[in-house]
């Protein structure tokens, strides 16, 4: 998980059991109609790669809220996504427009219940302080090319795709700990096999990382990558992430990272191309 307007025959959004799909009809810029900005509903994905990566994830958050059993609302310009769970960062809103007291209102009446989630936007807004809401921060958007090839493991490490209940378990008992979150973000089995993909590294045996990536608008957006705090420095993480990064090779990769973790994804050839500003119930 656009505007106003329309660019020639453009794109038709629909949301889906699985999230928001795209049907490209068209080009921008063609036929009778024109970009305004960029952000209209009718810009097809491959427009940019930023649309194209908030795109993507508002895709990812509708497809994780809709398998937990959870609400989601798509007006085309906002994804409401709330997995029904404690941790703010499974229950999102994540928006192509400017963030505003109105999109902070709409997104707190979503809610309701006084349920922590995250509101985010590449294009800033307004200080949503006096909304009850605070802010978390302004992550790096950053994007690499297609292709690559990962080096060579750790020695003791090994990386694995999740594929069974069982292993979606430990992988979410690794994000917990190594977020410092609350150990009740299992991920909803009916994710497994589909285009939300997870991987698990370990050393020497034993679960110490995680990354998964979800592909959609032709780029793969990676996500929830985690290293377990006694393992850290050794190159795990970024194993982890290569394996997430790779999951469709012949498309660029996305992400919203940390500052203290940007350097490792620009040492993969991740490029930083913008801000996001993201907002969370305080």
């Amino acid at each position: 998980m656009t505007g106003t307007g329309t660019a020639g025959t453009g794109t038709t959004r629909t949301g889906t059991g699985t999230g928001t799909t795209e049907t490209e009809t068209g080009a921008a810029g063609t036929g009778t109609g024109h970009l305004t900005d960029g952000w209209e509903t009718a810009t097809p994905s491959s427009d940019s790669l930023l649309l194209a990566g908030v795109r993507a994830m508002m895709q990812r958050a509708a497809r994780w809220a809709r398998a937990s059993g959870g609400a989601v609302r798509d007006d085309g310009h906002t994804v409401f996504a709330d997995s029904g769970g404690p941790v703010r960062y499974l229950n999102e809103v994540i928006s192509t427009r400017p963030l505003d007291g109105e999109l902070a209102a709409r997104a707190l009446a979503f809610f309701g219940d006084g349920r922590d989630f995250v509101l985010s936007s590449p294009r800033g807004g307004a200080d949503l302080s006096g909304h009850g809401l605070a802010l978390e921060g302004h992550p790096p958007f950053l994007v690499r090319p297609p292709g690559g090839t990962a080096p060579a493991l750790p020695a003791g490490v090994t990386v694995h795709e999740v594929t069974d209940p069982a292993g979606l378990r430990t992988w979410a008992g690794v994000l917990a700990a190594g977020f410092g979150m609350p150990p009740s973000v299992d991920p909803p089995p009916a994710l497994l096999g589909g285009a939300h993909r997870f991987w698990l590294a370990r050393r020497y045996g034993e679960p110490v990382a995680t990354a998964a990536a979800s592909v959609g608008h032709g780029v793969v957006d990676v996500e929830t990558v985690a290293t377990l705090a006694g393992h850290r420095r050794r190159g795990i993480g970024e194993a982890v992430t290569w394996a997430a990064t790779l999951a469709d090779p012949a498309l660029p990769a996305v992400l919203l990272a940390s500052d203290p973790g940007r350097p490792v994804y620009q040492r993969m050839g991740y490029l930083p191309l913008t801000r996001w500003t993201m907002w969370h119930r305080g």
